[in-house]
């Protein structure tokens, strides 16, 4: 897929360095600068009135010249436990979800980096289609706007997971910008160690990502440690399990902080003794997790591949089998579960409507 540059779409869109520019280009001083920041970032300002402290004119210049964003939401699936799934509209009439999930005191959002996704996991709706293109640094972190909006008094977004539509490493030219305008004291002020950005192993760019400062959470959608089972439900699969797994551990090396193996678990595919065996051979001495989640179904790929949602019993006896091989194991609830829960079919219903 080609990367096409384009021209900033809105105030978002901007680092520090082309917001103090422009600022002082519409004769702004530097102090108005940070109040201008101030209000985007931490207040979400999207219209002049919302930039208080800031003179009137210079305001109302600045959004002459760009919009505070470029992306609306176009829908909000609710579901009965209180996940919200909004699909954001961007400026070219393409589309992409972010998923807020409260879990008591915690509330996680979940973000996309690409419109559609070039991996084609057989089980995800989100790479039906293909990707269109990256998504831009400001498109993703109105992605966290957008759903802070949303939150009810008194409540915060305490999780970001970088692991919606498209994959991350593939966009690290925006994403890493966009990463560190949210963890920054004067944007959005989240810890890093409440960040995490998912891949489906691509180890160059993990090194990348690993030279990075910041020491965000890494998690990887491994699937099966069988490198042939691996391509047949990862079919753009291209990297070896033992180097991803080797990528991985020099991350956790680097930064101190433990890897999460993510498996999504299909019925009689990956769910079977032997699968469970062949992750314990993989991962067994590395410090890490193994996140299970059964899996959500997508009734267009069930057909299609001959898919099925594992039933609990055998969720809970593969998450057994890898505990006593001595690996750390958590198991993802369903959230979401009555509106579209699994990634992208949100948008796969808006593209269906037309």
């Amino acid at each position: 897929m080609a990367v096409v540059s384009r021209p900033p779409l809105a105030l978002t869109d901007l680092d520090d360095a082309a917001l103090q520019a422009l600022v002082q280009e519409l004769g702004g001083k530097p102090f108005q600068v940070r109040q201008v920041a101030h209000w985007l970032w931490q207040h979400g300002a999207t219209v002049a009135d919302d930039f208080k402290n800031v003179p009137k004119s210079l305001r109302e210049a600045l959004l002459a010249r760009l919009p505070a964003r470029s992306t609306a939401v176009a829908k909000v699936d609710a579901a009965d436990d209180g996940t919200e799934k909004l699909l954001l509209r961007l400026f070219d009439g393409e589309s992409v979800e972010c998923v807020l999930i409260p879990d008591g005191d915690r509330t996680t959002l979940c973000i996309s980096t690409q419109v559609g996704c070039p991996v084609r996991c057989v089980f995800c709706a989100s790479g039906m289609f293909g990707v269109q293109r990256n998504l831009g640094a400001g498109e993703i972190l109105e992605q966290v706007l957008h759903a802070r909006h949303r939150l009810a008094a008194g409540r915060s977004l305490t999780n970001l997971v970088v692991m919606g539509m498209g994959e991350p490493m593939l966009n690290l030219d925006a994403l890493l910008p966009a990463l560190a305008r949210i963890h920054a004291p004067d944007g959005l002020d989240m810890g890093a160690r409440r960040i995490t950005v998912s891949t489906s192993g691509y180890p160059r760019q993990m090194e990348r990502f690993a030279a990075e400062p910041t020491p965000y959470g890494l998690a990887i959608s491994l699937h099966a440690a069988d490198d042939q089972l691996r391509r047949e439900l990862v079919p753009t699969a291209t990297a070896p399990v033992a180097e991803i797994v080797a990528a991985a551990n020099r991350y956790a090396g680097q930064k101190g902080r433990e890897v999460t193996f993510e498996v999504v678990l299909l019925e009689g595919r990956n769910d079977r003794p032997e699968d469970a065996a062949a992750l314990v051979a993989a991962l067994r001495g590395s410090p890490c997790t193994v996140n299970l989640i059964p899996w959500n179904p997508v009734p267009e790929l069930a057909g299609a591949h001959d898919l099925h949602r594992p039933a609990p019993g055998r969720v809970d006896a593969f998450a057994d089998s890898l505990r006593r091989g001595g690996l750390k194991v958590t198991v993802r609830r369903q959230r979401g579960a009555d509106r579209s829960a699994a990634c992208g079919q949100l948008r796969l219903r808006d593209l269906e409507n037309g």
